[in-house]
Order: C-alpha cells, then sequence, then structure tokens
C-alpha cells in the first residue's frame, strides 16, 4: 500500500528543469554536479537528475515508469481529483498530497498545484529545503515549440496556452517566504514574476554536490 509521505528537507539549493525549448543539451551538462528536479520528459536530457517529478497519472503510464532513470519518482494525489495510488504502486513513485492553489504551500505533507507542473516541482523543491532554486526551461511562451522534444504524443495532453498560467506563478511569487531565493535563469521566458539572470553566472555560484 503506497503511503502519502510527508517531506523533510535534504537539500539547500536546487535546480528545477522544465521541457520548455529553451532545455538544451548545453543547459543540462551546465547543471550537472547540482540537485536537480526534472519535470516531466526533462529527465531524457537530465538522466543524472535526482528527482523526477510528473503530475499526471497518464505521463507515467506512456513511459512506463520510466524504469531507466536512477533517481527518486514522485507525484502528487488527491483522493476523487487526482487519483495516483495504482500507478505509484506498479512503478515505484512517491506520492504527496496534492491541493489545489495558487500559492506555495509552505506544509511538508501538501504541494499545490498551480496547474502547472513546473509549479508543482518548485513546491517540492521548497519542501526539499532549497533556500535557491534555479529555473530552466520555464519558457512559458505562447509562440514556437512547447517543448524541447515538440509535442507530447498521443494521449498526453499539449497545452496551448502557457502564458495563461503566469498568473498563478506570480501570485505564489508575492507570498514566497523573503528567506527563498528564486532565480530564473531561462533565456526569453516569459516567466518575470522570479528574478532573472543568467545560468553560467548563477550556475557558478552554486555549491557542487
Amino acid at each position: 500500500m503506497v503511503e502519502l509521505q510527508r517531506i523533510s528537507p535534504r537539500w539547500t539549493e536546487c535546480v528545477v528543469a522544465a521541457t520548455g525549448p529553451s532545455l538544451t543539451e548545453a543547459v543540462a551538462e551546465a547543471c550537472r554536479g547540482q540537485h536537480v528536479i526534472a519535470v516531466n520528459d526533462a529527465y531524457q536530457l537530465m538522466p543524472y537528475a535526482d528527482v523526477l517529478y510528473a503530475c499526471d497519472a497518464v505521463w507515467w503510464a506512456v513511459h512506463e515508469g520510466c524504469p531507466g532513470f536512477a533517481g527518486e519518482r514522485w507525484s502528487s494525489h488527491e483522493p476523487g481529483a487526482n487519483e495516483k495510488l495504482s500507478v505509484a504502486e506498479r512503478y515505484g513513485i512517491n506520492l504527496v498530497r496534492g491541493a489545489g492553489s495558487n500559492e506555495f504551500s509552505l506544509d511538508p505533507s501538501v504541494i499545490h498545484y498551480g496547474s502547472n507542473g513546473g509549479f508543482q516541482a518548485i513546491n517540492l523543491a521548497i519542501h526539499f529545503g532549497a533556500k535557491r532554486i534555479i529555473l530552466v526551461g520555464f519558457d512559458m511562451r505562447n509562440d514556437g515549440p512547447r517543448h524541447f522534444f515538440g509535442d507530447h504524443p498521443d494521449p498526453l495532453y499539449n497545452r496551448e496556452e502557457f502564458e495563461s498560467l503566469i498568473p498563478n506563478f506570480a501570485c505564489a511569487a508575492r507570498t514566497l517566504p523573503p528567506e527563498i531565493r528564486i532565480i530564473n535563469c531561462t533565456p526569453g521566458s516569459k516567466l518575470t514574476c522570479f528574478a532573472m539572470a543568467a545560468l553560467q553566472e548563477t550556475i557558478g555560484c552554486l555549491t557542487r554536490r
């Protein structure tokens, strides 16, 4: 029987990698040696990531649980709305309770959805204890390719309006505890509610694990 987790701090810094078209092999290589949470298919460029996070049960099923990934697998579960117990048991996925909100949860037994897997992965990073969180692959643009790999295959959902999610992140940014710093190192990102900086100069300030 899969039990929902209460997350304990483990890191002070980490990278959260989403799947925007700016996520390249060069970006992935620059992040090597850091603690990394890969969102969905980002693990393909970052097989060294500590954690793979994906929200949707169908994504896990299509990818057959990502058997080649050596790190921890995480997802969220909400009875009656976001059921994940059977897929978690099948593929060995850690579950934390999920709930709908546009602010980051500070309760380590819950993450908030923000209608986006990248939002949820940031919340996971906060629960892991990260005080400095670097974002890559968070393009959040409606123009051009959706992901670095193109589109998800059927039957997976391909979102068309990434920019419509920006107010959710902006709400979370306004209520972020002052000791937590999120830095978006995605060039050309529409997500400007967090500090923006170049990846190379920012990653150089992080402690290599």
